[in-house]
Parts: C-alpha cells; structure tokens; sequence
C-alpha cells in the first residue's frame, strides 16, 4: 500500500509539474512525504514535508501549510531533532490560530505536545490536555484518542528519566482520569463487535496501561502481565516507532524485575527499529537501559562498549543536528531565489493581464475589459444592496473624413484626446472604455439616469470647448453620446443595444440640426 500511493502521488507531482500547477505540486509533495512516512523514510519525508509547507506558504494557503508544518514536526520527533520539531510545530500553532477551529488546529498542538515531551515532560502535558481538550470540543469523540495516547506516552517517558535519575517513579494524579478516559475510548462501539477506530486506542495502550498504574514495579502481578501482553504486539501491523516504544516499555519492566539478560534481548529489539529509521530518542533510551544490564550483570566490557556505542549515538545526534540546519539554510536560500522567480512571474502575469484589458493607443480599458465589468454588474448578488447605474454610449461624429482629411495619425491625436477628456470628466470608481475605432464607453457607478444626463451634457460642453485647433488649425469635433441606465432584467447586449439607440438617436438629432441650419432655417431646441 506505501508504494502504491508513493506511484500515485509521485505519478501526480510529475503532472503538476509539467503543467505548472503550483498548488498541486504542493498537495502532492504533502501526500509524497505521507507515503514516504508509512514506508518508514522518515528523512525523505521531513524533506518532502517541509518542501510542500514551502509552496502553501508562496501561495498563501495557510491550513494546508500547518498540516503541512504538523507532519514536519512529527517526522523531526521521530528522527530525535525535537528543537527542530518544536519549531515547526510552534509555526502550525500560530497559523492554525488564525484559522477557524478544525483537526488542522488538534494536528498542530498535539505535535507540538509531541515534540515538547523529549524536552520538558510538563511543558507536553499542559499542551496535550490542551488538545485533548480541543479534540473534544471540536471533532467527533474517538479523535481524542490520539492525544490522550500521546499525553500517556508523555508519562512513561517522565516516569523512565526518574527512574534514570535514581527517584521513585511516581505516577501523576491528573494521569488516573486520563487512563479512565482512554479505556471508555478504547472500548469497540456498543452492540457493533467492531474494532476501536484507531489502531492506537486498542492493544497497544491498553497493553500499556498495566504498567503505567504499576509505576513500573517489579512485584505487581498486574505489570507483569501487562508486559506478556506487550510482547505479542509484533504480530499487529502497526507503525514501527511503536514497535519500539512497546520494546522500550517491555525492557523497562523486565529491568524492574531483574530479568537483565531478557531486558538485553528486548533492548537490541528496540536498536533494530529504531537505528534504521534514525529514532535516536529510542536508541538513546535503549542505550541507558543497557547500561544497566550490564551494570547489574557485572559485565564491565559490555558496559564500557555499550557506553561508547551511547556517546557515539549522542555526538552523531549533535552532527546531525548541525547538518540538518547546514541542509535547512541551503533551502531557505533556495526557496528565496523560487520565491523572487514566482514574484517576478506574478508581475510579468499582471503585467501581460494588464495588457490584454487596456487599449494600446489610448490607455483606457479596452473591450474585453468592458465585457468582464458588465458580466460582474448584471450578474445577480442577493447578498449586496442593488445600486444604480449607468452605460454611456459616445462615438466622434464624422471621424472617417477626420482621417481621410488630416491622416490617420492625427486622428490618433484626436482620440487620444478624447480619451484624455474622459478620464477628466469620471470619477476614480468609473470606466472609461475604447469600445473599437472612434467608439467609446463610460460605465458610471451610483448614477441615475437623471444624474447621468447632467453628466453627459458637462461632457458634450467639454468637447465644444476643448481646443482641437491645436492639434490641427481649423479642426473641430463632435460626439454623439447615448445614455441607458441599467435594468435588473437587463444582458450585456440588451444594455449595449438601448445605449447605442440613444446615440443614434442622438446622431440624427445633431445631423437635422446641422442640416436645418445650413438650410438657413431655425434651429430646432436642443
């Protein structure tokens, strides 16, 4: 099952590649360090991990990045680079805060408690009650389970570093709630015969839960069959981190009720997990409880050799931690020049967009602008109050003998002007539109048709008055200009077709004066 969804995600990232598809390429880098974690390459994970929080961070989806931040710090823990993890961990927090409560937000603050028990066992336990309490709250019952499991082992490892210590392990009072808790929990569903939901909930903990309430002492009946128990669990299919914590478990026990040889060979049991996958809090553990074996067994070689392979252990953990922020700074740098390349790319697409809604010749908005403008205002919003407004149609009367009198480049003088006048005459929320040739459109917001009027005579007046003799001596120009306000019933075309009406209307008009008056006859009022 690993390698089939490692196929399907790597199979999905490849695509997403090849079609630029940021977004997807972040979902399937997530999904990638998910089939890389079940096949226990836990480094190659972290790094998938952490590249797919990268990409939710430039494209500014801020859930999936913690999710993405959550399993980064979970790997981390595993691997033994807890400052690492915490640091993650402590990023999802902060971003799942910001976002509406969900299992993003139970993820982030259980890897944090997760993280935080290798550093301080109590700082963990008030975050894992804590997300113990947000699983409660916030998800269906059996989601707290995983918490409570975590907040269990955070226990078992306070109770094992006081035994390290030389001090009695004493098991918290808040911690008996707990384990009644997790046993309602772990119990199948009433009447169903299924399973508990969470392979975590059943034979592992309740394994578990025996030795924990004997405080890890040799003379109970309850602890030593707690740990008969345990032992059976490598039968189950279950992630191989908790294949070790059981062995270390087991290994304590047996250490308890000087079982040192059975405790040497459980001990090698958990090195076997954990050195592969790079567990080194297991190792490490291992390591200390071997020591004591063969303490109590008087065996000063193997003491020796074990305390050597321990300090080994310890400065590669050192090295490693070195290396991996050496390898965490060389992608930071990385994702700094990807970051300025997606920007630059941004920018060139804003500017490529920007051109293909402006006219060239004027500046104004061109005609697909003006269509995507119209398809937003007369597409239905309940949610918004209904406000009017109003479509102007203007067109340069006579334009075609402009160009064919004065040459096309000066007519392009002509409409530059035009364009100049409308700009003056809209307010900052209007449209100005070359709509094609000496055709021009206005688009004003909050404006009645009685207001609009009083608009496009201040605009008919400012035609008149412009001086195009300076472009030209002795030319002159005028417009013909159609106003229609928009109705709720009304379609691009609709609209479009009432305001070009109007300014024919308004062509003829002008024409039957002209002619009137070249007649010599009075001219009719306007």
């Amino acid at each position: 099952m690993p390698r089939q969804a490692h196929a399907l995600a790597a199979a999905v990232l490849a695509d997403a590649r090849s079609d630029g598809d940021l977004l997807m390429q972040a979902r399937a880098l997530h999904l990638l360090g998910r089939a890389e974690h079940l096949d226990a390459n836990l480094n190659a994970a972290l790094s998938l991990a952490r590249q797919a929080a990268h990409l939710f961070h430039v494209l500014d989806k801020p859930q999936e990045e913690s999710m993405a931040l959550s399993h980064a710090a979970h790997l981390a823990t595993l691997l033994g680079r807890p400052e690492e993890a915490i640091e993650s961990a402590t990023l999802a927090v902060q971003l799942a805060d910001t976002l509406p409560p969900g299992l993003h937000t139970v993820d982030a603050y259980n890897y944090l408690g997760v993280a935080a028990t290798w550093i301080d066992a109590d700082h963990a336990d008030r975050i894992l009650l804590k997300t113990i309490e947000l699983a409660q709250r916030l998800l269906p019952p059996h989601a707290a389970a995983r918490p409570m499991v975590n907040r269990l082992v955070n226990e078992l490892y306070r109770l094992e570093l006081c035994l390290q210590r030389g001090q009695a392990p004493v098991l918290r009072s808040a911690m008996w709630a707990q384990l009644e808790d997790f046993r309602q929990l772990a119990r199948p569903p009433s009447g169903t015969g299924a399973p508990p939901p969470d392979d975590l909930c059943g034979p592992v903990m309740q394994s578990m839960l025996g030795i924990v309430s004997a405080g890890f002492q040799a003379h109970s009946g309850q602890c030593l069959k707690a740990l008969d128990t345990a032992l059976g669990i490598d039968t189950r299919p279950l992630p191989r981190w908790l294949h070790a914590f059981v062995h270390w478990i087991v290994a304590r026990c047996q250490l308890a009720a000087e079982q040192w040889t059975a405790a040497l060979t459980t001990t090698q049991r958990t090195l076997d997990i954990a050195c592969p996958q790079g567990q080194l809090h297991f190792e490490l553990m291992s390591r200390c409880q071997r020591m004591e074996a063969f303490r109590a067994l008087g065996d000063a070689d193997g003491l020796h050799a074990e305390f050597h392979a321990f300090r080994t252990c310890q400065l590669r953990q050192q090295t490693e931690v070195i290396t991996n922020r050496e390898q965490m700074a060389a992608l930071h740098l990385a994702w700094r020049e990807q970051t300025r390349a997606l920007e630059a790319l941004h920018t060139s697409t804003r500017a490529l967009e920007q051109l293909t809604l402006e006219d060239p010749l004027t500046g104004l908005a061109n005609r697909r602008h003006l269509e995507r403008r119209l398809d937003e205002l007369l597409r239905p919003h309940p949610e918004h109050p209904v406000t009017p407004w109003c479509l102007v149609m203007i067109d340069i009367d006579g334009f075609k003998q402009i160009n064919d009198q004065y040459t096309h480049v000066l007519g392009d003088d002509v409409l530059r002007q035009m364009a100049h006048l409308l700009r003056g005459l809209t307010r900052p929320q209007d449209l100005a539109v070359r709509l094609a040739g000496d055709e021009f459109v206005l688009i004003l917001h909050d404006t009645t048709e009685q207001t609009g009027v009083r608009l496009v005579d201040r605009l008919n007046g400012a035609i008149d008055l412009h001086p195009w003799s300076a472009i030209q001596p002795g030319l002159a120009v005028r417009a013909s200009i159609g106003l229609a306000q928009a109705h709720p019933d009304d379609s691009s075309a609709s609209l479009l077709r009432r305001s070009d009406l109007r300014m024919y209307a308004d062509k003829t008009d002008k024409l039957a004066r002209h002619l009137a008056q070249r007649s010599g006859a009075a001219t009719p009022d306007r």
